[in-house]
């Protein structure tokens, strides 16, 4: 694909009707990254002088797709001869802007018979002033580069990352407080919303390592570690976080998802080290920063997780609880009010049957808790499906190894 011509960073304004301009006001949809516009300039190109007699079918066609992708709440509206607005109500940003990009590959497609990637133009709307919107392309290589279900070299977030400033992050050794020698690998998994089909964060996975055995420690095994075992693990996720922070800013692009353990940052230096680390300043954990909370069980005091979520949430986009497949465990988060509950899949166990009846479990028992469910760290696709018909929003792959290491593989 022609990759080559990034588009201008110079916003541009787009005339929008009265109606379009009333329909926006007093809603947080822009703020959001909820609106776009696709532009069907390349058809218009293609019809030259025939224009005039096939604009209304183009539209017509248009119109069909918007109503074949849209939900019925959200607005649509045509507001020149080869543009239209799309304001999304439950979606934003990269999920937003696939839904515009699938649209228009679709009208393309149909009517030109290829979606070339210069002929996907894409705009977000960033504001409206004087009866217009302000517009800034969005680069159509960044979405679907978001639709890869895997990390790889073309992942959002790696945009602007120096691999050597990652290579030096990854990976660490220690010795544990009982003389284990352990060696942690950081890899990145894709969060991908189910309904759109788009990565809309990035999950850094912490993989561990008893180096004597070469085994993969399970999570369970880590919970067993001391507390400064556990302190060490949280501080070299976050250094190796800092590297990508940057990237994961603002409405557009994939937030970052940074595991942590309950013990560590429910603690002030915890808390002191999450702000404190180089790289990942206050408005970088602002902007696009989500801790995952990974020791959530039921026996975690409801009080003390409503205080130290509180004061994450301050700290960060949002907070993530990871709990095991135990109802009981959810019962603690009920005023948490936290952005999102994950189930991972290596908690999960036994023959396949008993794995998808506890997927459904999850998804039933955490209707209402959270904005957002993930089924992450899956083996294989298949499990998508099941993630969805449980109705949760979100999942993951597993990945195996490092991006380093399978570039070398």
């Amino acid at each position: 694909m022609p990759f080559d011509t990034p588009p201008s960073d110079a916003n541009e304004r787009v005339a929008l009707p009265a109606p379009v301009i009333h329909r926006l006001a007093g809603t947080d949809l822009v703020a959001r990254g909820s609106v776009n516009v696709i532009s069907i300039k390349a058809i218009r190109a293609w019809a030259g002088d025939w224009w005039s007699h096939k604009r209304a079918d183009v539209w017509t066609y248009v119109e069909r797709k918007l109503n074949d992708h849209l939900d019925r709440q959200d607005l649509r509206a045509r507001i020149s001869e080869s543009e239209f607005l799309i304001a999304m109500s439950h979606d934003q940003g990269l999920a937003a802007q696939a839904t515009s990009v699938k649209i228009l590959e679709d009208v393309l497609t149909h009517l030109l018979g290829a979606a070339s990637v210069t002929d996907l133009g894409i705009r977000s709307v960033i504001g409206v002033e004087d009866g217009a919107a302000v517009c800034k392309r969005v680069d159509p290589r960044i979405v679907l580069a978001a639709r890869a279900r895997r990390d790889s070299a073309r992942s959002p977030v790696r945009i602007a990352v120096d691999p050597g400033d990652e290579s030096r992050r990854t990976p660490v050794a220690f010795t544990t407080a009982g003389g284990a020698a352990l060696r942690v690998d950081f890899t990145l998994e894709h969060v991908v919303n189910l309904r759109r089909n788009i990565t809309t964060a990035v999950r850094i996975e912490p993989m561990v390592t008893h180096l004597a055995s070469g085994r993969q420690a399970s999570a369970r095994t880590l919970t067993k570690l001391s507390d400064r075992d556990v302190a060490f693990i949280d501080e070299s996720t976050l250094k190796y976080a800092s590297v990508f922070a940057r990237c994961a800013q603002g409405p557009n692009t994939p937030e970052l998802i940074l595991p942590a353990s309950f013990r560590t940052l429910g603690t002030q230096r915890g808390r002191d080290l999450l702000t404190g680390t180089a790289g990942l300043s206050l408005s970088l954990l602002r902007g696009g920063v989500m801790i995952e909370l990974v020791d959530i069980t039921r026996g975690t005091p409801a009080g003390r997780l409503l205080e130290v979520v509180g004061l994450l949430r301050a700290l960060t986009r949002g907070v993530i609880a990871r709990v095991p497949p135990d109802k009981e465990a959810l019962r603690v988060l009920r005023d948490a009010r936290v952005a999102a509950l994950a189930l991972d899949a290596s908690d999960l166990s036994g023959e396949a049957g008993k794995i998808a009846m506890d997927i459904m479990a999850f998804g039933r028992d955490a209707r209402g808790l959270a904005a957002m469910t993930i089924l992450q760290g899956l083996p294989a696709e298949g499990y998508f499906a099941a993630a969805d018909t449980a109705g949760l929003t979100h999942a993951s792959l597993r990945a195996t190894y490092p991006l380093s290491k399978q570039a070398a593989a």
